[in-house]
Order: C-alpha cells, then structure tokens, then sequence
C-alpha cells in the first residue's frame, strides 16, 4: 500500500540497531532471578514465576513473618499462620504452578530468588476450585491468557478483586481485565484440564537493555537478529499541525491534537522528509541516535516473518502490498489502548501503540485506531 510521503503527512517512528544479534546465546550457569510479591491489606491471591532455591513456605516469606501477615491458605485448605509463639507451616512446600490466598493485616511484601519457570510450562487442572498461578512477566487480556481452558470445561475465574471471567449466554465475558504479574486466580473447572499460558518471546537486546536519546530512555527489544527501539521515538521540537516541516537543521515533531502529552505517550509523528533529514538513502540515520537507523523495507518484510504464525521469513506474502500475512500485526500490538477490540498480544515485546496520524491539512485521526509506521524506502518520486 503506498503512502505519498510529501502528500499525506504520517507518522510514528521505529529504529532498528545497524548492529545483529544472534538469538542462541548460551549460558555457563545457572541465571538466578527475582520476582518481587507484592502484599495489599486484605484477601488477595498471589504466585510467582519463579521456582524458589528453597521452597519450604517459612524460608520463602521469611520477611513477611510479621504482624502484617495473619495466614496464607492453599487450595487444599492447608494453611501457614501464627499459633501462640510460633508460625506453624501446614502447607509446606511454595509449589509454582499453585496459587495461595494470603489474608493480610497491613501491606507488605516478600521477593522470591530463584529460576525462572518457562511461562509455556502446562499447568494441570482439577474438577472442581483450585488457586492458580500467572506465569507470563508481562500483563496480558485474561481470555488470551486462560484460552487453552476457556470452554466447556469452565465454570469461571476470578481475580483477588471479585472480578470474573465467566460465560453469559452464549459469550464468554471478561470482567477481569488484564492478569497481573505477581497474581494468582481462583479457578473453578467442571471437569480436568490442563492450562497453557501463551509463550512471550522477548528479551531486551544484549548489551544494550535502554538507549538514552535526547533526555530520554528507550527499552530495546531482541527480535529474530535484529535490535528494535519498544517505544517510538519521540525527538524534536513540537510544531503545530497546521504548519509544514522545514529543513532548517532542527528536528520538528508533531503531537496529536497539538498535545505534548500524547507525544509522551505515543511517540511524535513526523513527515517522512523529516524523519530522513531530507535525505532518500534506505536504512539512513535521520533522526534516529547514533548506531541506529530507520528500518528499510527489507528489515521490515524480516520482522513481519519472524513473528507471524503462519508466514514465516522469506515467504512472497511479504511482497504484497495491503493486508498481508497472519497474525504478525497482532502480536506486534500492545496489549492495550486499541478501540474496537483491536488490542494484540505483544508476543514479541515490540508494543506498537495506536498513535493515529496527521493528515496533510493539518488534521489529527485515528488516534487509539491505527498505528502508522515509517519505512525509510521510497517506491517511486514522491513516495514510501
């Protein structure tokens, strides 16, 4: 699909490292982790991803053996609480793949050392209620989340707030929201099953986890061989949509609806001449920081088949022009802030966030909508 670049004016901006990394990189020792728990006042449910070096339940929350905590309860009904003098452990053994309610006087919380668990790791479900763990590091929808046991198998879920996933008609609806890092789930199943978290395929780039640019840090995110910005870039001095960008050796940058806020948020838009610092070299530097580029078309066809199911690198789908492949876009987007049920699963940690654009006459659309991504190939005068 074309784009007039120096007619209609798009958009946000993502870079790619000039340098590649290799995605085996083996590991002499064992990586120790850390997953920090967090405690509220009250009931709630918690667990962890990591695989405790000592799992007996009094070394694990050690810290929190206090009068902040009043007990900790399993599945089972076994319990950790506090009898005269004494904490007496009745559940023994912090297992991972199980949740525990937690009943607490005050906050607090506890860090758990250890491996870290794969997220893919099956859990096995029983009939009936059973508190379960949340693997994954990052947040995610909970019918993403819950989709291998979302069926007739399922009575409900339910988070520490009360908040449930559950059918109503012939729909499943889901009151959760999003499962949280650190949070456990209630569970009731009619009948055995086995959960599977969705594997999240992200690491920050090896020697490189932030970028500082301009007064601001950027994450990195290792995808295939390539190193990404996560977040679109967001350099410049703010000008009005109304105005055109000049080169005039100061980089310029539009806001959505004339707002810094939702350039903080979303990332600036640039026109396309902007961006390049006038230049039609592919992969050039433009506005990016120094060892960075803006993606060629080639980079971009190499992501898109690296992380869509279905097509996979090299495949002539990423030749054609439109819509085009499977699921890549999906697992590209973040997984929030998209209307209509347009949220992805960012599998890949590239969160791309839907920052609309800024049409030649000036006018701001599509925010929450649509993100718009520059290449820096032109495919005719005029054109990219």
């Amino acid at each position: 699909m074309k784009t007039l670049h120096k007619i209609e004016l798009i958009i946000i901006i993502l870079l790619i490292s000039l340098t590649a990394f290799s995605q085996k990189m083996e590991s002499v020792s064992r990586i120790i982790n850390e997953q920090q728990i967090e405690l509220p006042l009250g009931y709630s449910f918690i667990s962890s991803r990591i695989i405790a070096e000592n799992p007996d339940m009094l070394f694990v929350m050690a810290s929190v053996l206090n009068e902040n905590l009043g007990f900790v309860r399993n599945s089972q009904g076994e319990i950790l609480r506090k009898i005269g003098p004494n904490w007496v452990n009745g559940i023994g053994d912090w297992i991972v793949e199980e949740a525990y309610l937690v009943n607490m006087l005050a906050e607090d919380s506890f860090i758990i050392e250890g491996e870290t668990i794969n997220q893919a790791t099956p859990i096995s479900l029983e009939t009936g209620f059973q508190f379960v763990s949340y693997f994954p590091e990052i947040e995610l929808d909970a019918m993403i989340a819950f989709e291998t046991i979302i069926g007739d198998e399922l009575d409900f879920i339910r988070n520490s707030q009360g908040e449930v996933l559950r059918k109503i008609g012939p729909n499943w609806v889901n009151g959760i929201g999003n499962c949280m890092p650190g949070q456990g789930y209630l569970v009731k199943m009619f009948s055995d099953d086995v959960l599977i978290y969705p594997e999240i395929f992200w690491e920050p780039c090896p020697g490189i986890p932030t970028v500082t640019y301009e007064g601001q840090i950027y994450n990195t995110v290792l995808i295939g061989e390539k190193c990404w910005l996560k977040e679109s870039l967001n350099v410049g001095i703010m000008i009005y949509g109304n105005e055109e960008m000049t080169d005039n050796n100061i980089i310029e940058k539009y806001c959505y609806d004339n707002d810094l806020a939702n350039c903080n948020e979303y990332g600036a838009l640039y026109q396309w001449n902007e961006m390049m610092q006038y230049s039609i070299i592919p992969g050039v530097q433009g506005i990016c920081p120094s060892g960075w580029h803006i993606p060629s078309d080639e980079e971009w066809k190499l992501l898109e088949g690296t992380v869509d199911s279905q097509y996979s690198v090299g495949d002539p789908i990423w030749s054609f022009s439109g819509w085009r492949g499977f699921d890549a876009g999906l697992n590209l987007k973040s997984i929030n802030g998209w209307d209509n049920n347009g949220n992805g699963v960012d599998l890949y940690g590239f969160s791309a966030l839907p920052g609309g654009k800024r049409l030649s006459d000036g006018d701001f659309v599509n925010l929450n909508e649509y993100s718009n991504i520059w290449c820096s190939d032109e495919v005719g005068p005029g054109e990219a």
